[in-house]
């Protein structure tokens, strides 16, 4: 069991990221560490799901002078979108995304709100921002749930679904049409803010 030190400790932590009222911090970045994942799912008419993973993530998180979130800012190759599994599938979702017009996908933080410690490390939030894929911005709304870790780090997990539409791109299709995959993606992650060195 933490002690009330620790527990403190991980409270001052997660404030300092969230952050409705000022407080002491002399961290003022973060970095999406390299352990962070994110995946997206989909359905096709040949398969019940089909999954493609974000194999590389950068990012920031900026904190002002009075510990306020001031930004945060992912950024994912839009080439780096890859199944694992099938070089026709990571084809096909690299021409869905339009990678070759449009190399990055990007989240940037609007605002948080509804920040409540659900435990002595643990919180939850409601955060709004813009994303950007192929130079197409919507604001999406995505509810988070919060770590604050023993070494420093925060871990953020949640999932957002959206439909390709909604960015005037058109669900992948392959074999000629044969394999046509769905319009509605889900977007999950598992984001580790690490301090900034």
């Amino acid at each position: 069991m933490p002690s009330l030190k620790l527990k403190l400790i991980l409270r001052v932590v997660v404030l300092t990221l969230v952050l409705v009222a000022p407080v002491y911090a002399q961290t003022t970045e973060y970095v999406v560490a390299p352990e962070s994942e994110m995946h997206v799912d989909g359905t096709s008419n040949q398969t019940p799901e089909w999954r493609v993973y974000a194999t590389q993530i950068d990012g920031t998180l900026s904190m002002n002078e009075e510990g306020r979130v001031d930004s945060v800012r992912l950024v994912i190759p839009s080439k780096m979108m890859k199944s694992r599994k099938s070089p026709i599938m990571d084809r096909g979702m690299h021409g869905a995304l339009k990678a070759n017009q449009h190399a990055e996908i990007v989240y940037e933080l609007v605002s948080v709100s509804d920040f409540t410690m659900t435990g002595d490390n643990t919180f939850t939030l409601n955060s709004t921002g813009n994303l950007t894929i192929a130079d197409v911005t919507k604001e999406i709304a995505i509810p988070i749930e919060g770590i604050a870790q023993e070494n420093g780090r925060v871990h953020f997990t949640g999932s957002h679904s959206l439909l390709m539409s909604e960015y005037d791109l058109k669900p992948p299709t392959m074999m000629f049409g044969a394999y046509r995959t769905g319009d509605e993606l889900t977007v999950t992650f598992e984001l580790i803010a690490a301090p900034a060195e």
